[in-house]
């Protein structure tokens, strides 16, 4: 679980104690529903507020990392230069194709006429 940061911590003091001030003014007033709805309120207020503030800082955080990471950087040259040398590496083995395959022809070829040779001695 992720521990709480500073801004956090002064956002949930804060509502505490709002609550607080809220229960203790309440109580001298003796208005009593009233102090437990305004209490439910900053806390809920104070909760929301760390919420949104850990939402936000996590997507800045994860955008900041995607967009201006050098390792990100890197590694997408990286892969550019692994994709170029696929590429290179392919069309090497397609011309040594090539190559095999016209050789091959010529061995048929030599092979038939040897072949034919055979059957004219025999």
């Amino acid at each position: 679980m992720k521990t709480r940061s500073v801004t956090e911590t002064a956002i949930l003091s804060a509502s505490v104690l709002i609550a607080l001030i809220v229960v203790v003014v309440g109580a001298k007033n003796a208005h009593g529903k009233s102090a437990v709805v305004l209490v439910a309120l900053c806390l809920v207020a104070g909760t929301v507020m760390v919420l949104w503030s850990r939402q936000n800082s996590r997507a800045s955080t994860a955008k900041t990392e995607l967009t201006s990471s050098e390792e990100c950087r890197r590694l997408a040259e990286e892969c550019r230069r692994l994709a170029e040398m696929a590429v290179t590496a392919q069309e090497h083995t397609d011309l040594r194709l090539g190559e095999v395959s016209v050789q091959m022809d010529q061995m048929r070829a030599q092979l038939a006429s040897v072949q034919k040779i055979l059957s004219e001695v025999e």
